[in-house]
């Protein structure tokens, strides 16, 4: 590393010390210990046409590990199957995702509901995994899972309702003094919040949208599935937008795995690969 890049490096920690403990002043009155999350992404059993028994071992592996390691909660970031009109693969992740000994939060994938979403598509997804918009709170923090497909074509009362339950639970986290953890399918933007809007981003009003609004009230860490490679970037005053290893298949040289992400109480984190290899 030249010295250029060591004094960049240099003042990014120094810079991101800051906006922590700015945040552990303004949302961290309830954080009294750390909070340990598995952040898994993308079983999606089926992802390729052969690839169905590989998908289900890698995620049963994936939920040996997590059992082992017993985090305080589990998070899947969305795509459970390849296809939501496959019974056989809904029967099989419902099973798998049962023998997680923690508490589960769940969110929508694109391969969970029709694209573009229906209401027919969002009744199924709700019959079989549960609601596509949660609140939770562990250890002094708060964890909102939301339907990032609604953040692109979907029923517009249900868009509109999603955005008026994030708002309602952000101002409420707020009120509390919660660091916010939020949790998405699809990440607001790859590599550069102004990058064009495409099939691993949300739309660009949408986009920039909601991260105002994450920013404005408390969330430190956002994450995310749905592109198949690792990443770790950076918004605004320093939230942390995150998407990890898949259990299925990664896009970059990335062994299947998943990440074990542990938030201390002035909302520095460490975000540590765990491998599913034997």
């Amino acid at each position: 590393m030249n010295k250029e890049s060591r004094t960049y490096m240099s003042c990014l920690c120094l810079f991101t010390a800051f906006a922590f403990a700015g945040w552990a002043k303004l949302y961290g009155q309830g954080a009294e210990k750390p909070l340990v999350i598995a952040h898994l992404c993308d079983p999606q059993l089926g992802f390729y046409e052969d690839s169905f028994s590989a998908d289900s071992a890698r995620f049963e592996q994936a939920i040996r590990r997590v059992n082992e390691l017993s985090p305080d909660v589990t998070l899947i970031a969305g795509d459970m199957v390849n296809d939501i009109n496959d019974e056989y693969a809904v029967a099989t992740i419902s099973k798998l995702i049962a023998k997680i000994r923690t508490p589960v939060i769940l969110t929508p994938g694109n391969h969970d509901l029709p694209d573009p979403v229906t209401l027919d598509g969002l009744k199924r997804y709700r019959s079989v995994f549960g609601q596509d918009f949660t609140v939770h709170e562990y250890a002094g923090r708060c964890i909102i899972s939301a339907n990032s497909q609604l953040w692109r074509k979907a029923p517009d009362e249900e868009c509109r309702q999603q955005d008026q339950k994030l708002r309602d639970a952000l101002q409420e986290a707020r009120k509390k003094g919660l660091a916010v953890i939020l949790l998405t399918h699809i990440p607001p933007f790859v590599s550069s919040v102004d990058e064009k809007e495409a099939y691993f981003n949300l739309p660009k009003a949408v986009r920039y949208e909601i991260l105002r609004l994450c920013e404005d009230n408390g969330v430190i860490i956002w994450l995310a599935g749905h592109i198949h490679t690792t990443a770790e970037r950076y918004y605004g005053s320093g939230m942390a937008i995150l998407n990890a290893e898949t259990t299925s298949v990664n896009f970059d040289d990335h062994p299947a795995g998943f990440r074990l992400l542990t938030m201390y109480p002035d909302h520095h984190f460490s975000w540590d690969f765990v491998s599913l290899e034997e």
